[in-house]
């Protein structure tokens, strides 16, 4: 799959989910911000080419059912120093919590991440 198709599956299969809406505060220039009905955010950056980063919040996925996606953790004490996406800031459910980012490469990869936050959630 080329990039831009890359880009625009993942952007179809947030779009198109049912239990995936754009965020009341919309998208910003350099992310697009989504929100499950749960109430877990999304961000989505699509101006990559080589991968198409997928944010969420570290507590909203089971880490270890998705650990072979690559993937950073940022630690909310220090974004300062580690600079995630400063876009996703307008949705609040994104403020001062620990974040993960998701490098996409395949479609599969977006659809796990998306299932783990929209239909399962984080299971305690």
């Amino acid at each position: 799959m080329k990039p831009e198709e890359l880009r625009q599956a993942v952007r179809s299969l947030l779009h198109d989910h049912p239990s995936i809406s754009v965020s009341e505060f919309g998208h910003a220039e350099h992310a697009e911000r989504y929100i499950t009905v749960n109430g877990q955010p999304i961000g989505f950056e699509p101006a990559r080419v080589r991968f198409q980063n997928l944010w969420v919040r570290a507590d909203s996925v089971r880490l270890w059912n998705l650990k072979d996606i690559d993937h950073e953790d940022y630690d909310h004490t220090t974004f300062d120093i580690s600079k995630p996406n400063h876009n996703l800031f307008g949705e609040p459910a994104f403020k001062d919590v620990d974040l993960i980012r998701f490098k996409i490469t395949n479609l599969w990869q977006a659809v796990r991440v998306v299932v783990e936050i929209a239909e399962t959630g984080v299971e305690k």
